[in-house]
């Protein structure tokens, strides 16, 4: 029958072929180890009890069996039943005398194997055993051990009966010398003594299936010869192993997933229809294929393939990839994870999708909501900023009002705003992928960023007030202080430019970097015991000046003789306020006088001669130049010749003359000042008087900022 006739046979559960005859059509895949006559014809003998009986013939086995023309050919491949009329006249024999013989049948596949039938020409043997491979041959199994003497023969093989269906026992039964011919051994793959709740357990399995069968005879049965001995003289020529028939009851093993089977072209074992072969490949049905229906077909792949069984068909299910893939595989641990419902999980998902069963838009897609998710179309791209999505690019996938996200909106990291999160929020700059939150803060300073702006998105500039700067317009300006303490941003440092090394002040509290003997934030005030002194302020020290000695009379100059003059130096000390310049004093005895050398004049100009001493004295003070004048300034004003007299008060320590002189660039001058003498009745008294300096400033002085005393030029 053809496969197409049985195509509905397993509709209603689990199918199984027919059992048939292995052997059928298998004549080539039968080997026996030795077997009479191959190379030459050989003598075997009978054992017969009448005299008239021929009892020794040939065996010729170097061509098959023919009735009329090789009758004597004891070919293995004589045991395959062919229902043929006198089947006696036939029948496989080994060679005389050997005790170990086998026969081996070799399948192309695996089969379900049912029993083993051996009926024998001559007596069964005194002891063999049956063994199967399921690997081709490269491993074996023992089905069943049978001796007439289990314990002679197999000592280490209990002797039944056998406690489970796969205890592999030594029988006893069919080991007897009688009968002498036609006695049958009869294996069957599971004691129908035991039940068996489930035939496809592994170890059930094990037992019922098979690639190879080996019969192994290992001792002949031998009896007394007295008669055959005194004619011949090889006894053993009586001894062989002869079979008439053989019979492997099996079917092809399709794990009831298949009523019938068909042949195994292009592999291995008889390419030939031989009318009841069972052939070994199964015609699967339930989405199964396989040559045994072992697996599940392309694409049905939703359930774990099992076996067919009573009512149950087990067929495989097919995948569920919403069009979007051909392809699929079994995953137990899916499978278990959705409660047995399906495990199928689709491959190289097309148009966008992803997921177990396609039924996702892959990463950087989602969902149009207006179309199923089987439609080609269904996944549009994400148009999300990469840098500012939290998943790198990745939107909402789908529509879920429960989980409240929207098909195709981009989730912004924290700092990150705009449909496509692509841009920082206000006061945050510098979106970077790198950064967890998309963009970092730019702490504008609250005092010195304008109110209510924003920085810039790309550098994080703030906006800042006047006379602020910095990224964060955290800082003032250089000239300017005091962030923080005001409402308005920095205050300028305004430091005094004659008292400051410069405009700079301290960030914190505005002081300005003073010159030495300066103070106050902005220097503009002059430390205890100094004074702030202009730009055409001049002064020359008395140390510096020339003695000079004797009296000048009013309207006449006149120069005694030189006297040495004495300097008296003073230092400052604590609790006494600094009331002279320079060094000190110089010390002038009364009558005498000093003489004060000015060359170093910046402009023509009228200037006023201040005299700074202690104590109180009369002094007269002459000025005149040294040279001829040059300049047009001083020439109209006539210089006076007179001496000037002014009085130097105990109380004070500073005395200006009263009429200003006139003086020139250029043109060196002589102040000379003579301290008057004591009275007369004093005469033998020697007074004395500290002159500290003399200076010159100019009655219209140039307006410029106070500068501190040791700028000035001191002689």
């Amino acid at each position: 029958m053809r496969p197409q006739h049985a195509q509905h046979d397993c509709d209603a559960g689990s199918c199984h072929p027919a059992l048939g005859d292995l052997l059928q059509g298998r004549s080539k895949q039968l080997t026996a180890s030795s077997t009479c006559g191959m190379n030459s014809p050989q003598k075997y003998c009978i054992i017969g009890y009448l005299e008239a009986e021929e009892k020794c013939f040939l065996c010729d086995s170097r061509y098959p069996y023919n009735p009329y023309t090789q009758h004597n050919s004891h070919m293995v491949e004589n045991v395959i039943t062919t229902f043929e009329p006198e089947r006696k006249k036939k029948w496989w024999q080994s060679e005389n005398g050997i005790d170990h013989v086998s026969i081996r049948l070799d399948l192309e596949t695996l089969f379900q194997f049912s029993h083993l039938i051996l009926t024998f020409k001559t007596f069964r043997p005194a002891a063999m055993l049956v063994e199967r491979s399921t690997d081709f041959g490269r491993t074996w199994k023992v089905f069943r051990y049978f001796a007439h003497d289990c314990a002679a023969s197999f000592p280490n093989i209990s002797s039944g009966p056998a406690k489970s269906v796969g205890d592999v026992v030594c029988d006893s039964r069919y080991s007897d010398i009688e009968p002498s011919t036609e006695g049958e051994v009869v294996l069957k793959a599971l004691d129908p003594s035991f039940e068996i709740e489930n035939p496809y357990v592994p170890y059930i399995q094990d037992l019922i299936t098979l690639t190879n069968l080996r019969i192994n005879f290992t001792k002949l049965h031998t009896l007394g010869d007295a008669l055959l001995g005194r004619r011949h003289g090889d006894p053993l020529e009586k001894y062989y192993y002869a079979i008439y028939e053989m019979v492997v009851r099996g079917s092809c093993f399709c794990n009831g997933h298949a009523s019938q089977c068909d042949s195994m072209q292009n592999l291995r074992g008889d390419v030939f229809h031989q009318s009841g072969m069972v052939h070994g490949r199964c015609i699967c049905h339930h989405n199964t294929e396989g040559l045994s229906c072992e697996r599940c077909k392309d694409f049905y792949n939703d359930a774990p393939w099992r076996p067919a069984e009573g009512t149950q068909d087990n067929a495989c299910k097919r995948c569920n990839c919403n069009s979007h893939s051909s392809r699929c595989h079994f995953d137990m641990a899916v499978y278990q994870a959705s409660g047995g419902v399906s495990g199928g999980v689709c491959e190289d998902c097309q148009d966008n999708t992803t997921g177990q069963h396609c039924d996702k838009c892959k990463p950087s897609f989602y969902q149009d909501p207006l179309k199923a998710i089987s439609d080609p179309q269904a996944c549009l791209p994400c148009s999300c900023a990469p840098e500012g999505t939290v998943h790198g690019g990745v939107c909402e996938s789908h529509t879920n009002p429960a989980l409240g996200t929207v098909a195709g909106r981009c989730p912004c990291k924290e700092n990150v705003e705009g449909a496509r999160c692509d841009k920082c929020r206000a006061n945050y700059y510098g979106l970077s992928s790198s950064d967890p939150l998309g963009c970092q803060p730019c702490n504008c300073h609250p005092l010195g960023s304008l109110p209510f702006s924003i920085c810039d998105p790309a550098t994080g500039e703030c906006l800042c007030q006047r006379f602020t700067t910095g990224q964060r317009c955290e800082k003032c300006l250089a000239g300017y202080w005091g962030l923080g303490n005001s409402l308005y941003g920095c205050s300028p440092c305004d430091c005094d430019i004659g008292g400051s090394q410069n405009n700079l002040c301290s960030l914190k509290d505005g002081q300005c970097e003073c010159l030495p003997n300066v103070v106050s934030r902005q220097c503009n005030e002059p430390a205890p015991g100094y004074f702030f002194l202009p730009l055409d302020y001049y002064i020359y020290e008395a140390e510096h000046a020339k003695p000079l000695s004797g009296s000048a009379p009013l309207g006449a100059m006149q120069y005694g003789q030189d006297w040495d003059s004495a300097v008296v130096f003073r230092q400052p000390s604590a609790g006494r306020a600094v009331t002279w310049t320079g060094h000190g004093f110089a010390r002038v005895p009364s009558g005498a006088g000093l003489r004060f050398a000015i060359s170093n004049v910046p402009f023509a100009m009228d200037f006023d001669i201040t005299v700074r001493y202690e104590p109180e004295v009369l002094v007269i003070v002459a000025i005149w130049p040294a040279g001829i004048l040059s300049g047009q300034h001083c020439k109209n004003k006539v210089l006076s010749q007179e001496p000037h007299e002014l009085t130097l008060p105990a109380t004070k320590r500073i005395a200006i003359l009263q009429t200003p002189v006139c003086l020139e660039p250029e043109t060196e001058y002589f102040v000379d000042v003579y301290f008057s003498q004591l009275s007369a009745s004093d005469k033998k008294a020697k007074s004395f008087i500290l002159i500290d300096s003399v200076s010159s400033s100019a009655t219209s002085p140039l307006r410029f900022p106070y500068i501190s005393a040791d700028k000035m030029l001191w002689l």
